[in-house]
């Protein structure tokens, strides 16, 4: 985490520079509480008054130092979070496909907003506080032993005795924690899914039995933040007992001397508010010192997704189609038992479209996501113009395999943005993205043409409009090899037959078709047909071919 303070050290040095300004001047203020008592007591009135200007400008500069020092540290835990929750957006989605998939995406909503400010705020405030105040603790126990050795060592040890306690609730706070962070999770995951379920929940009733699911984790979360909060409240009494506990041994010895006249009044008075001071400084790291070491499973579990995409495409190679896409003795399984491709063969040559059919469950999805670099620990061989896909930069794959499901996600935007997606195009480029896709045709009919709202996830738009956009949003990046995973069979007939028809008239398109049927009129214009079972594959003959 230090590259975090790096990155704003600024905040950092002004908060720290302020905050140990001000500690240092707290026990000062107790040298000058120890002179003018000293003074009363002899009846200096001159010395006094002299004195007692000079505290209330310490007294003003303190509160200065105070302010500054709790700005700074607000601002940089702002900043803090702010690159915690950047960070964490680009680690979830640089995973790859496999590790995405590991987590519920409200799991993912979570860490992004409340841990990473609760993160921030556990690694701020804390850390800047026991720096400060170990700076304090060490000026306190200097001027201790330049006006009594004996009491300095008396503080140390009830001091430390102090702290003994309180550190034994770091590994509950941890375990808290952790399932805090689970709990808030897991309450996540039962808002998103009532929310995108809302159509489905009011057309059937179901609103009572989801309304209990997400009453037993908001319940649940309750419980734990009940226990967090006593916890802590434990923490600090058990704190404060033991300071007090303290005090009271340093003060009878302090007292005892100065009855026998071995400390002045003043002495005594000054003793006493220092070891306030120390003891204080030694109270907070024992409260705040479990509540950081408790944080080290959440900062490896944010670290760990921020760390990105983990994948064993590692290759550099500009992945090209100028000749074939081959597919030799291609095997593949999700888990140990269950094989789902098996030593399977395929050539897709440059411009040929194929359409491959099947039943569910028998593979066809599998083979488009080991197509396009979805998944690296496939056995066998996946070749581009007979470079291995493990030696390809996967990233720029994509620039050249795109697949269209039939679910396309479409944002809450422009068309031109779910178009272009942010990136710069000629708008010859897009004139012929749009003309290829069709989405010309209807864009009449949009209010604001391309700069009209789709709606959330294409709300405003017609499946088949949505089809289309996904389409221009392949065909502007100029992709190769174009793969319709059902691509087109959530709309009607018509507009599916019209699309897939226009792909399969683009001379310069490699075009794969995933179906679990072929639609009629259709077949003839493939260059072939093949057909998938049980993870095996055979190419259909067909009269006249």
């Amino acid at each position: 985490m230090l590259r975090y303070y790096k990155r704003h050290i600024g905040w950092v040095i002004a908060a720290l520079l302020f905050g140990v300004a001000t500690q240092l001047l707290t026990p000062f203020s107790a040298i000058m509480e120890q002179r003018m008592i000293d003074l009363i007591i002899s009846g200096n009135m001159e010395g006094f008054r002299r004195d007692l200007w000079m505290a209330g400008a310490v007294v003003f500069a303190v509160a200065l130092s105070y302010f500054f020092s709790g700005v700074a540290r607000k601002c940089f835990e702002a900043r803090l979070a702010e690159s915690l929750r950047g960070d964490l957006y680009d680690g979830i989605m640089g995973r790859s496909t496999v590790r995405f998939e590991e987590k519920d995406t409200a799991e993912y909503m979570s860490y992004v907003t409340s841990n990473a400010a609760a993160l921030a705020g556990n690694l701020s405030t804390p850390v800047f506080y026991l720096i400060c105040y170990g700076v304090s603790a060490l000026a306190v126990l200097g001027i201790m032993f330049y006006y009594s050795p004996l009491l300095a060592c008396v503080s140390i040890l009830c001091g430390f005795l102090s702290m003994a306690l309180p550190l034994r609730f770091n590994k509950k706070l941890q375990e808290l924690l952790m399932t805090r962070i689970a709990k808030n999770a897991a309450m996540s995951v039962e808002l998103k899914e009532a929310l995108n379920g809302h159509e489905v929940i009011f057309s059937f009733g179901a609103l009572p039995w989801l309304r209990g699911r997400f009453g037993k984790a908001n319940a649940e979360v309750s419980e734990v933040d009940q226990k967090m909060g006593v916890t802590l409240s434990e923490l600090e009494n058990v704190g404060q007992v033991m300071n007090r506990v303290a005090w009271f041994v340093n003060f009878l010895i302090a007292g005892t001397m100065a009855v026998r006249g071995d400390l002045s009044v003043g002495t005594l008075v000054m003793f006493t508010s220092l070891f306030g001071y120390f003891s204080s400084s030694l109270t907070l790291y024992a409260q705040m010192l479990p509540l950081l070491l408790s944080q080290k499973k959440n900062i490896q579990m944010v670290l760990g997704l921020i760390r990105g995409e983990e994948t064993e495409f590692t290759g550099k190679e500009i992945p090209r189609l100028e000749d074939r896409v081959e597919v030799r003795d291609l095997s593949f399984r999700y888990t140990a038992e269950v094989p789902v491709l098996e030593r399977l063969d395929l050539t897709l040559r440059k411009n040929e479209k194929v359409v491959l059919i099947g039943p569910s469950g028998c593979g066809k999805s599998t083979l488009i996501k080991l197509l396009s670099g979805k998944y690296a620990d496939y056995t066998g061989a996946i070749r581009y113009d007979g470079t291995e896909l493990h030696d390809l930069d996967n990233r720029k794959l994509r620039g050249l395999v795109t697949v269209i499901h039939q679910n396309t996600f479409l944002f809450n935007d422009t068309l031109r943005f779910n178009i272009c997606l942010g990136e710069e195009f000629s708008e010859e480029e897009l004139r012929r993205a749009l003309a290829l896709s069709g989405v010309d045709r209807f864009l009449p009919a949009i209010a604001e043409g391309l700069d009209g709202s789709c709606g959330e996830n294409g709300a405003h738009l017609s499946g088949g409009q949505r089809q289309r956009i996904a389409l221009a949003r392949a065909l502007i990046r100029g992709v190769k090899v174009l793969i319709l995973d059902e691509g087109v069979s959530a709309i009607d007939v018509a507009a599916a037959n019209e699309i897939e028809g226009e792909l399969l008239d683009m001379e310069e398109l490699t075009l794969l078709t995933i179906t679990h049927r072929i639609r009629d009129g259709l077949v003839e214009r493939y260059d072939r047909v093949l057909e998938m079972e049980s993870g095996m594959l055979r190419e259909r003959q067909r009269q006249g071919r």
